[in-house]
């Protein structure tokens, strides 16, 4: 999946209502069947990647570190 496609995806995630304070990594590419928000599609690696560029971009914020880091719209 191309870097782009997955970086329009996380934006698109992080705009849901659902993501409104924030969401882990894990939900960003494990959405349950209750939930609306759209996916994010990649390999894991390609997530994360595109999570940091975002975040240099200054498109997104990260809070907190490691496991428990949360991804919000900037």
């Amino acid at each position: 999946m191309a870097a782009s496609t997955i970086k329009a995806e996380i934006l698109a995630a992080l705009s849901h209502p659902e993501a409104e304070d924030g969401l882990y990594f894990n939900n960003l590419i494990v959405v349950h069947e209750e939930e609306e928000r759209p996916i994010v599609h990649g390999e894991e690696s390609q997530v994360q990647v595109a999570l940091d560029e975002l975040a240099r971009e200054g498109k997104i914020v990260v809070l907190g570190e490691g496991e428990q880091r949360i991804f919000r719209l900037a």
